[in-house]
């Protein structure tokens, strides 16, 4: 019985180490009065301002930078990371094809989405979901482009990459057709229904 304490305490401690590990890793270091990213030095990188921000970006009080390059026209003063609401200490979630959940910031007025600025999105109200999805006061965007005629007033998460609002139901990003959005339910591994009929990966497989 000792044994299996001591080997559940150190199975613990590896995990913890293992853990914070993961969460303290980062691609930009500071060493000997130097930044570099990837080993690189980054010689336009004010070391006494340098703060890294997480998911490739970093900014001084000069400039904002987005894998070891700056990112023009971006006033760092303003420049801030959006953790998603599902998310812990920047450990992003991934869904089925690979793609990260979040990589959106943002400045005083403008919104990025993996350093590319997210043209309409408004800044003062913009919100980071889940899945990769978020959404103003006027649109729903996923994965930084905006999903055209999707309403923000009545958009809903349903899960697994399902979403909905009043007319319509999308599945990463894509309208799902023939789907009824009053009756459409997620039931899990990829598959839904509605009233009407089965989905599976946002595809109807049967009526």
């Amino acid at each position: 019985m000792k044994h299996r304490i001591v080997l559940a305490i150190l199975l613990g401690v590896f995990l913890s180490i293992t853990v914070n590990a993961q969460k303290s890793y980062s691609p930009y270091r500071v060493e000997n009065g130097t930044v570099y990213y990837q080993g690189e030095p980054m010689v336009s990188a004010d070391i006494s301002t340098f703060r890294i921000l997480g998911a490739g970006y970093a900014k001084d009080r000069n400039n904002v930078y987005m894998n070891g390059k700056i990112l023009p026209y971006v006033d760092p003063s303003s420049f801030r990371v959006i953790i998603p609401k599902n998310d812990q200490e920047g450990i992003y979630n991934y869904d089925f094809r690979g793609h990260r959940d979040g990589g959106y910031f943002k400045s005083t007025f403008d919104v990025f989405y993996d350093g590319q600025k997210i043209e309409g999105a408004s800044a003062s109200s913009f919100q980071v979901l889940k899945n990769g999805y978020a959404k103003d006061s006027f649109n729903v965007f996923y994965r930084g482009k905006k999903i055209d005629g999707c309403s923000a007033s009545s958009f809903a998460i349903i899960d697994g990459g399902y979403v909905k609002d009043s007319f319509n139901v999308y599945y990463y990003g894509t309208k799902v057709p023939d789907a009824s959005a009053s009756s459409f339910v997620y039931d899990g591994k990829g598959y839904a229904h509605d009233a009407f009929s089965t989905f599976f990966h946002g595809k109807k497989i049967s009526n």
